[in-house]
């Protein structure tokens, strides 16, 4: 007897073909599964000199889907802290908490006298129109990551653009 091919030579191409349209199929339909819009409108930062304890950062957020805000990194500070501010007692609570809902087509708006986030022990200082450059991370349903690079404009109430050394 002899070796008998699955599919004859002839077959191959069509095979091929019907893999390739397989798997592009399938890539799409992933794609689409884990594509979600964030919009990040107006992030601005308080102004802090270096070592500076914290300084506070806010940003209004926007999504397709629901998110939960996992957390924020800055080469500018040692970590970023999520606070959230409640009332309770007719005051405002504030506590540190590990993750804010982000609800689906509406806008969580981090602000004063709102949740908000931290700048925890600042690397270097900055001052009014500095950008500083933050990295939002979130966690859909999923517990798929989705990360937003940011430029958080530093706004001050006295503190003038640290001076840049001059090269000698």
């Amino acid at each position: 007897m002899g070796y008998l091919e699955p599919h004859p030579p002839a077959a191959r191409p069509a095979m091929n073909l019907l893999r390739r349209v397989c798997v592009l199929a399938l890539l799409c339909v992933a794609g689409a599964a884990t594509a979600v819009e964030i919009q990040v409108k107006h992030p601005w930062v308080r102004s802090a000199a270096e070592g500076q304890p914290s300084t506070p950062a806010y940003v209004d957020l926007h999504s397709d889907v629901a998110l939960k805000l996992v957390g924020a990194t800055s080469a500018w500070a040692q970590k970023i802290e999520i606070r959230s501010v409640e009332l309770s007692d007719g005051l405002p609570a504030e506590r540190t908490v590990a993750a804010l809902d982000v609800p689906a087509a509406a806008e969580l708006r981090l602000a004063p006298g709102g949740s908000y986030l931290v700048l925890v022990d600042v690397k270097r200082a900055f001052g009014n129109g500095d950008l500083v450059p933050i990295t939002l991370r979130f966690e859909d349903a999923n517990h798929v990551a989705h990360t937003v690079d940011v430029s958080a404009q530093a706004r001050g109430l006295l503190l003038r653009k640290p001076a840049v050394a001059k090269p000698e």
